[in-house]
Parts: C-alpha cells; structure tokens; sequence
C-alpha cells in the first residue's frame, strides 16, 4: 500500500484482496485516511458558461476553498449589478445626454420631414403623418387636401406625375431615416454600455484579481463582454428568462447564465477525499447531466451538471468493492478508459434517441487520482487477472494473507484491537481470560496453534456475542466463560445438520462402530463444509481383496462419484503397494475400495491412508480395529502428509466414541506434520486429559498399519517381510494369488476341437 500510493507515475493503481471477515475495507480505510493526513487539501472544480458555445462548459482548477468564494461573489455581482445598473442609467448625466441625443435626432428627424412637405408643396401635393406612417394627398386651390378623382382631368395627369417624384423622395427621407434612426439607437446603446462599463470593469476586475487560476483571466473578459452584450436583461425580474442562449436550448435568466456550478468543493477538507463508492454504477462514478422541468419539457443547463464518485476522489484514492464493480461491468470498461486517458468525461449512456437540443457536452476534468480496489482472492484471479488491460492500470497487489505468526507484537496488536473493538461496542472490557480464549479461537480458525487467523471480524463477533451474555447475568467484564458459552451456542445454532447426522449414526442408519476389529474396514476421517459452519463425520472404508491381476478399483471413480484428487490417491496407494509386494512377481490381487454409505461424491486425498489400510488388512485378512479413526494423505513411499480440517475430523470421531461409549482405548490417527494444528474444544480437550480419548500421530503409514492392526508391520527395505508380520501375512497371500494366476493361465479350461 505504501508503495503503490508513493509511485505518481499512471499504472500504479492498488488492489487489496484478502478473505472475507479479515477487516480487508476497513484497515484499508484507516490505513489510507492516515496516509492522506500527510497529504494538503486537493483542488476545487468549477464548470463555468462557455459564452461562445453554451452547450460545451468548461471546467476550471481553483484552490482548496476557492470555489465556494467564486460562486458567493459571482452570486453577489449579479446581485449588485441589477441596482448599480439602473443608477447608472437614471443618473443626471445619462439622463441628460440620453434626452440631448434624443431632442437632436428627434429635430433631424423634422427636419427630413419638413424638407419632405415642402417638395410635396410645390408639386400641389402635401405629406402627412398618421399612425400608419407617412400619406402623400392632393391639395385644391383652397389647399384643402382632396382625392385624385375630385382634381380637374385637365390637372389630373399633371399630380399623377407629381405624386410619383414625391413618393420616390418620400422613398429616400424614410431610408435616411431609418438610417438615422439606426445611429440613434447604436448612440443610445452605446451611451448605455459605457454607463453599464464605468459599473461593471471595476467590479469584473476586482474579483478577476482575486481568482487568478489558469483560464480565468480569458473567462472574466469573456464574461464582461457578454454582460454588456445582455444589459437589458438585469432590468427584468430574477426569474424571467430573458437571455436567448442559443444552441436551441430555452432562453435563460441573468442568474443562470452567470452562475457557478461549484461541482467539486474542498473548502471545509484539510486532506485529501477517501472516497468509498459502495455502488459503482456509471452515473454514480462519472456524474450526471439533470433535466429542469420548464413549460412542460425537461430543460438542461451547466448548472444542473452534478459530479461522481471520481469527481470527488480526484487529488485523492476511490475506494472500490470488487465483488460491486464486478457487477457494473460496463463501469469497469469507463473506468479503465479514464485511467488510460487520465480525464473524466459526463456521458449520458443512459438515453437512447437523439440528443436533447442545447444538452450540455461537458468538457472533461484531468484525472489524478489513485484507485483501491478491494475484494476476495477469487474475484482477482477469476475476472480481474484475466482482463488484459488490468495490469496495465493495477500494478499493485496488497495480499493480506490468510493468517500471521501468533508471535509477540502480533499478540499485542491482535489482543488491543479485540479489546477496542470489545469496549466499543458492549461496554464492557475484555478480561485476561476472555482474551486468552478468544486467542484459541482465532488458532483453531486459522488451523495451527502458533498462527492467529486474519479474519479478526470473526473473532470480534465471538467477543461482541460474549459481550451480551456478560451483560445480561450483569457482569462488568467478559470472562473466559462467557467465550466459551458464546463460541458453544453459535456452534448450536448452526449444528442442526451435524446434530442430525450423528443422530442417524445413533440409528444405525450410518454405519458407524468405535468399538471392535473388522477385516478390510476402517473408520476415515472426513469433513463437511456447509459455509456457515464445518464439523467432521467418519466415514467407513470397506476394502474387499481377491484373486485377479486388476488391483485397486475404486467404485467412487467406476460410478463417477470421486474427483481427480481421490482417484490420484488411489493411484498412489497403488503405486505403495507396487513397490512393496511387486518386486517378484506381479502384483496379483483386485481389490474393490468404497466409501460405504456415500451418495453425494468424494474429492480429495486425506483418506489414502484409511484406504491403504483397509486394502492391507484385505489382503492379510488381520482385522483392524474399529475404535481408532484415521485421516491423512500419503505418496507412494508410505510417508504420511498434511490434511486440512484436522481439529473438526478428530471432534467428529470423539462424538461418536462419546455417544457410543468411552473405552479409554479409542482415538485419531493424524500425520505428524498436523500436529501443530489441532486446536480442539474444551470438552475434547479434558477426555483426552483424563485418558478417555487419545491422538497418535504418525510419520508412515506403517505406525499406523500397526496401531490399527495391534501387530508388527514387518516391513523390511529388500521386501523381507516375516511370517507373523502384516506384510508377511499380505505377501503371504499375493504369493499364493500368483500361483493360482499362473495355474489357471498354465492349463486353460477345457473346449470342444
């Protein structure tokens, strides 16, 4: 973690994997927010109009706590604006110099007019004004005006040609006019934005001075211009849109085109964001683009552009759950693309149809963030290690592994955390003794007495659950018995199915015996996991022998019941078996191998050294006894190996020896190499003190040959085995298989020629 989180270089994104239950989130929570404390406060991000292209905003850096200022005083410009404006425009002087322009253009303006009239006059024809514009009319001899008809045909051609010059020069006066008029308005414009200027630049200045971040200096320009562009829209009310912003999108308020969209801000944060996304859907990663209801459509704006979890991390780590990214693959394609591209691009992958007229394309933010992935081994190796493109973005792995050396410092460690964890949610503290049985616990969990299993949450769940049984017979601490009564009701609450199984042993609907010797039978030792909990249940092996060339058959594999793992095992015994009694003569017997009673398969090697047992006794036919369970794997030298589930195997066979009577002659055979790991209840643990039960652990196969069948296993390097011995007894019978094989191949059976 400290590695990945010191390289800055693109690539060296983190990914934390470890069992379930091991505090994998939350020691990688703490860890990182303290890494972070070294860490200043990240940059705040700002969209801001692109009065150019309004549909394209742009996003802007400014430091820690700079957003929130920009927007307060953008806010408050527009504000000021709306009142400094209008006393600017009602001012004396503008007043003053609006009215001189307007008297002046007003006289030029008659002036045109009057000229009109009177070339109109000398030509008998007159001008008029009306509320429909200018009117050319006829005048009598009075000066009265008239229609043409009432004019004398003899003068009627006369006006006609009249009224034409006059309607060509009434023509030219109207288009100076409007000319004029145009320059009227450009100089009342321009008398209003050199009032508006004188108001608005030194406010404009004074925040551009303040915030002069990369860009904004350009954008504060662009923003004075297109103020002065838009002053008529401050004289309307704070919510009637009054600027057309183009891009066919719906015209906008004075506050909304100048707005702040303050996406990210760090004003109140000293470090950087450790920021843990529980559900990493696209929107909830990359943002998303809002829609305002107005007259009846959805309307977008900048404004209502809203930022994800990558957003918020940036300058910092996102935290990510495996097992939820997994489920949000088309976000583990974006993510990988901005890591790749190091920028954050807002794309509504949601819509379908055409685009929205005037949606918002925001232009995307510069990526710098460090991305925590965490989650199971099994989520790494089967999706994460198999896409091509993710080592190239997580380059570090943080394994927490499945245990730790129950060594002095880890103790220390472990013990506190219990305790804490204990204090914070019971109340009560943790006593000497408590914390002693807890310790067990997390041995037997982590299946070796000088190891403590990673998976403290499980344990802390022991210590909360003793917690509330110390509470409730009102003590001040947890003892050591509130553990044990804690650990013992949880294994009640979940022994419904070991309960029912040991009740059918009862029965005598699984044939189980502690007790007795049986020729080609012997009680292995096996587990069964149903993931909320694991308890052990002998299992008996039964091995018949006869005259054949065949050797082993296993019925689990003949029946497709066993994996690859339990027929390599048989194979093995085989090969055991080979070197021991095939030196001479072929390997002359066949054997038929089963676990009796099972109907659901079988996979794994722990019991080859029940199975070479049972198949010995065959073929010696010396009993062995049934009063001594056997678990352990072998290679084909005899040699005893490791098997997993030790503890729950031996506490399976002790209950059926408890509930079939105690001999004080019964017990487990382990391999040595277990030794370190068994770690058994208490009850178990004082039958075995008081001689009631007991454990033999073995190096070979032989020491356990021996033990089950209570005779000398004779076995001898250059396969000199003596007469009363087990493998005597076995060559013995192999010898006179072989002679019986080589007789029956010697004089085939009879046949009619």
């Amino acid at each position: 973690m400290k590695f990945g989180l010191s390289m800055s270089e693109p690539g060296f994104n983190i990914f934390v994997l470890g069992l379930d239950r091991a505090g994998r989130m939350t020691a990688t929570l703490e860890y990182l927010k303290k890494s972070m404390e070294e860490r200043p406060a990240p940059q705040d991000w700002v969209y801001l109009n692109n009065f150019s292209r309004t549909n394209r905003p742009r996003p802007y850096a400014l430091p820690a706590g700079e957003g929130r200022k920009l927007a307060d005083a953008m806010e408050t410009l527009v504000s000021h604006l709306r009142e400094a404006f209008a006393s600017a425009f009602n001012a004396p002087a503008h007043l003053t110099e609006t009215q001189t322009q307007t008297e002046e253009a007003r006289a030029q303006l008659r002036e045109k007019f009057d000229a009109l009239r009177e070339y109109a006059r000398e030509r008998g024809l007159d001008v008029q004004e009306n509320e429909k514009g200018v009117m050319i009319v006829a005048l009598n001899e009075e000066g009265e005006p008239v229609s043409l008809d009432e004019i004398p045909k003899e003068r009627r051609a006369e006006a006609e040609d009249a009224f034409e010059e006059v309607a060509e020069e009434a023509r030219k006066t109207l288009l100076s006019t409007r000319d004029l008029e145009e320059q009227i308005s450009d100089t009342l414009d321009a008398l209003r934005r050199g009032a508006a200027k004188v108001v608005l630049k030194p406010r404009i200045r004074k925040i551009r001075d303040k915030f002069t971040a990369p860009g904004m200096k350009a954008w504060f320009e662009a923003l004075e211009k297109d103020i002065l562009d838009n002053i008529d829209a401050f004289e309307e009310a704070s919510d009637q849109p009054a600027i057309d912003s183009g891009d066919g999108k719906m015209p906008e308020t004075v506050d909304d085109r100048y707005a702040v969209n303050l996406l990210i801000d760090h004003s109140r944060d000293k470090h950087p964001d450790v920021v843990l996304e529980p559900s990493p859907s696209y929107d909830n990663l990359f943002g998303q683009i809002q829609y305002r209801p107005v007259a009846g459509g959805m309307h977008p704006h900048f404004s209502l552009i809203k930022p994800g979890a990558l957003h918020r991390a940036n300058g910092g780590v996102l935290v990510l759950r495996a097992e939820s990214l997994v489920e949000h693959e088309d976000s583990w394609a974006f993510l990988k693309a901005a890591l790749r591209d190091g920028e954050i691009r807002i794309e509504e992958t949601h819509k379908s149809g055409p685009p929205t007229a005037g949606a918002p394309e925001p232009r995307p933010i510069p990526l710098d963030v460090k991305v925590v992935i965490v989650g199971a081994p099994k989520y790494y190796y089967t999706f994460f290690s198999l896409d091509v493109d993710f080592r190239n973005h997580f380059r570090v792995k943080a394994d927490i592994d499945a245990d730790m050396p129950a060594a002095g410092r880890n103790i220390s460690i472990y013990t506190g955390l219990l305790r804490d964890s204990a204090l914070s949610r019971t109340g009560i503290p943790l006593d000497n003794g408590a914390i002693r049985q807890l310790l067990g616990q997390a041995a037997r969990w982590a299946g070796e007495r000088d190891k403590l299993t990673a998976q403290i949450e499980r344990v802390e769940d022991v210590a909360i659950e003793a917690g509330a049984l110390a509470k409730t017979d009102k003590r001040s601490s947890i003892r050591a018995a509130d553990v044990r009564r804690a650990i013992e009701e949880r294994r009640h609450r979940n022994s419904r199915l070991e309960d029912r199984s040991h009740e059918r042993v009862q029965r005598r609907e699984i044939l189980i015996d502690s007790y007795g010797a049986v020729v080609g039978q012997v009680n292995a030792l096996t587990v069964l996991d149903y993931g909320d909990h694991a308890f052990g249940l002998p299992a008996r092996v039964s091995a018949r022998s006869y005259v054949g060339s065949l050797g082993v058959l296993n019925i689990e594999r003949m029946v497709d019941m066993s994996g690859p793992l339990q027929q390599k095992s048989v194979m093995t015994i085989e090969g055991f078996l080979k070197s021991r009694f095939a030196q001479e003569f072929p390997l002359s017997f066949a054997c038929n191998v089963t676990f009796e009673q099972n109907y659901g398969g079988i996979e794994g090697d722990s019991a080859s050294m029940a199975e070479l047992c049972a198949i010995i006794s065959s073929i010696s036919n010396i009993p062995m006894r049934q009063n001594i369970g056997v678990t352990g794997s072998m290679n084909q030298f005899g040699q005893a190996q490791p098997v997993g589930g030790i503890s729950h195997k031996i506490e399976g066979f002790y209950r059926i020896c408890a509930d079939q009577g105690f001999t004080g002659d019964q017990g487990v055979i382990i391999p040595l190499a277990n030794a370190e790991n068994v770690v058994l209840r208490e009850e178990v643990v004082q039958a075995i003190r008081q001689g009631k039960f007991n454990i033999w652990t073995v190096e070979h196969i032989n020491d356990a040959i021996e033990l089950l069948s209570g005779k000398p296993c004779g076995d001898h390097p250059e396969g000199q085995y003596t007469a009363d011995s087990v493998y005597g007894k076995a060559m013995e019978r192999l010898r006179q298989n072989d002679r019986i094989l080589r007789e029956r191949h010697a004089f085939p059976a009879w046949s009619e020629q």
